[in-house]
């Protein structure tokens, strides 16, 4: 199984997050300004990419011997998206996010739904944080472990989705939900290896937990 990790800008991760996450990937990109949380863990980098904000700023990354792309400011992608379509490349079984959500909504949300795009080029990729975990799924049945999580949602991309779930605190069988509803947030998983399946349309799955 081969692993990809994408560090990008917005909240940074945890030293405990991150060091788990390094741990788990077989090659990194990072995104502009996530090179900030890896300066001191560049072994696995394959590339950073972005626009930069200074020309002292792509100087100093050149002198520390890490692949740099450099991007013009005038490009039509977001520096994160642009660091997805590199990984792609590598034809992985699964991709991490590490940063995309922060003080900027509209980027935070461009991220999230830009997952769309990538759907069937790579049979999983998740978003995580300190408290969340997210994926964007197809119909299919999913594991969901419960680790440190408490809560699940769903949340659905297409105007409604039909799912059912096992080992969760309210069960429901081939439910469908409207994405103007609120229906299918905040599910708790229960036992340690539950399951959802998604029967109809695209949707997010979210475990969290409170901080």
């Amino acid at each position: 199984m081969k692993r990809g990790l994408i560090v990008t800008g917005g909240n940074k991760p945890s030293r405990e997050l991150l060091f788990r996450e390094i741990h788990w990937a077989d090659i990194i990109i990072c995104a502009d300004s996530g090179f900030d949380s890896m300066a001191d863990h560049r072994d696995k980098i394959v590339l950073v990419i972005g626009d930069f904000d200074s020309t002292h700023r792509r100087e100093a990354l050149e002198k520390l011997d890490v692949p740099v792309e450099v991007l013009s400011p005038m490009k039509d992608e977001t520096d994160t998206e642009m660091a997805f379509l590199r990984m792609l490349k590598y034809e992985l079984d699964e991709i991490h996010l590490l940063g995309g959500m922060g003080s900027r909504w509209d980027h935070s949300l461009a991220t999230v739904l830009s997952l769309e795009a990538y759907l069937n080029r790579c049979k999983c990729i998740k978003m995580i944080d300190e408290q969340n975990e997210l994926q964007m799924v197809l119909p299919g049945t999913y594991p969901v472990e419960k680790g440190d999580y408490h809560y699940f949602s769903v949340i659905p991309i297409s105007d409604s989705v039909v799912f059912s779930t096992h080992g969760f605190k309210y069960e429901v069988s081939k439910l469908e939900i409207l994405r103007k509803k609120t229906r299918g947030v905040s599910n708790e998983i229960i036992e340690q290896n539950a399951f959802i399946t998604l029967h109809k349309g695209t949707a997010l799955f979210i475990k969290s937990k409170d901080a």
